[in-house]
């Protein structure tokens, strides 16, 4: 038998399996973030530290680009000089080091503005593509998705750690997702017993705000029925949103719904299908907010069924109800058909859930520290951001590989392909080079889109 041909050897070359985490350092490197995290000030640390918070927070930002959440993880890069040099670190901390720093950051509030403001910077810098989800005339909306999705930190005992609405015992975090690529704009760490609609009106205004800065299109919330509040219609009237926000009908009955919409509204059913009857109904709705008056409208959609499909008639008829509370700036009468079709595309931010979750591995914090769990989330939307620009960069390539198949590229799927690309550091003239081969279909793209930010600076 002929033996396999291939042989195993060591070698001292600088090889590494995480080329495209340079591309991660670069878009740091052209941020603030390093000068403004630096000069933050620890109350209880009187001396300098030998290892900057930039370097700690590059180091963290490094483990999260590559799907690692735990800080152990930091050990097998502390003698890889390539992952530092891609990253821009000076010093690689050890794990203690790294999971003290990250809990005496975390007691500044300053820590996750500076995060916050940076990430929304460089999509601002680099021109990110955020594609609206309806257009009407001259006027595009762009969507601003908020959704609550649990964290499952079972058998754990985390600060923060208690029975959320799925059943399970974890967190409860809340998303602020912008465009259909599904950009974070904001997150906040929450118990997991906590409502949705705790504290929501001020993490609205904050999501409103930081989304503007990325547009010039008008703003359209869209929320689901556990944040039916009249405080929330109240926020988006008065930041000048435009929202769909799915109604909670709680106690209401169906029966007087459907009575109530047939004799106002009116019969959007061919009439073909027997024993079924629907009618849409809107209704104007006005709110007084300081001096002011605003408009809006509750648009309602009941369908009474008398027969089974198999022509079985029912001793009770039912009723099926669904009730949006909408604003369209510029359409009085808005059709039902229109309000469905944007808010079932609210769905797609479960995907976006998912890729938090699975694809960054973020869904069972690493610290027992409530705010240093909240820090590292942020850190994580941070990079969910980097990660997602790359891609989406990539994708606009005309060399990618699915160039014309897809709009938008899983986190995990970049990961894999980019940021985990294998290359080879070389050290000459003065300068570092990482070599990539010319076999993978995402070196060419990679080099193009690297030389593309270059020449926009």
């Amino acid at each position: 038998m002929k033996d396999f041909p291939i042989r195993f050897v060591l070698t001292d070359e600088a090889i590494t399996p995480s080329a495209g985490l340079a591309l991660v350092g670069y878009l740091l490197h052209r941020t603030k973030l390093d000068k403004r995290v630096n000069a933050l000030r620890l109350p209880t640390v009187r001396r300098e530290v030998h290892i900057s918070h930039s370097d700690v927070i590059r180091s963290m930002i490094g483990l999260l680009a590559t799907g690692k959440t735990d800080f152990d993880h930091i050990e097998a890069y502390r003698q890889d000089d390539i992952f530092s040099a891609s990253m821009g670190i000076q010093h690689v901390p050890s794990s203690p080091t790294l999971r003290q720093r990250l809990d005496q950051l975390a007691c500044l509030p300053m820590t996750e503005t500076i995060l916050w403001e940076e990430s929304i910077r460089l999509l601002i810098q680099r021109h990110a593509t955020l594609s609206p989800c309806w257009t009407k005339g001259k006027t595009t909306w762009l969507p601003l998705d908020i959704d609550g999705s649990p964290f499952d930190n079972s058998d754990t005992k985390k600060e923060g750690v208690s029975r959320t609405y799925k059943g399970f015992d974890g967190f409860t975090p809340l998303f602020a997702y912008a465009g259909k690529e599904g950009y974070l704009v904001h997150a906040e760490l929450r118990p997991g017993k906590q409502h949705v609609q705790d504290n929501m009106p001020s993490f609205l205004v904050t999501a409103i705000r930081r989304a503007r800065q990325l547009t010039s299109s008008r703003l359209l919330v869209r929320m689901d029925a556990g944040n039916d509040a009249e405080a929330n219609v109240h926020v988006c009237l008065k930041e000048d949103v435009d929202f769909v926000i799915k109604r909670n009908l709680r106690r209401e009955s169906k029966a007087l719904w459907f009575q109530i919409a047939s004799q106002k509204g009116k019969r959007v059913d061919d009439g073909q299908s027997e024993g079924v009857q629907t009618y849409e109904l809107c209704l104007p709705q006005k709110a007084a907010i300081d001096g002011n008056t605003y408009t809006y409208v509750q648009v309602t959609q009941v369908t009474e069924r008398t027969m089974e499909r198999n022509g079985q008639l029912m001793l009770v008829p039912d009723y099926e109800v669904e009730s949006y509370w909408v604003r369209l700036k510029g359409y009085e009468h808005v059709r039902m058909s229109d309000v469905l079709a944007l808010y079932h595309d609210h769905a797609t931010c479960e995907q976006f859930h998912s890729e938090l979750k699975s694809d960054l591995d973020l869904e069972r914090l690493p610290s027992g520290k409530m705010k240093t769990n909240a820090l590292v989330l942020v850190m994580g939307a941070f990079v969910y951001n980097l990660l997602r620009l790359i891609g989406q960069d990539l994708l606009s390539d005309p060399r990618h590989p699915l160039h014309h198949k897809v709009k938008r590229r899983r986190i995990k799927t970049i990961i894999q392909t980019v940021i985990t690309m294998a290359g080879r550091l070389v050290r000459r003239s003065r300068q570092t080079w990482m070599k990539l081969t010319r076999r993978s279909g995402y070196s060419e793209p990679l080099l193009n889109v690297y030389q593309k930010w270059r020449e926009a600076r």
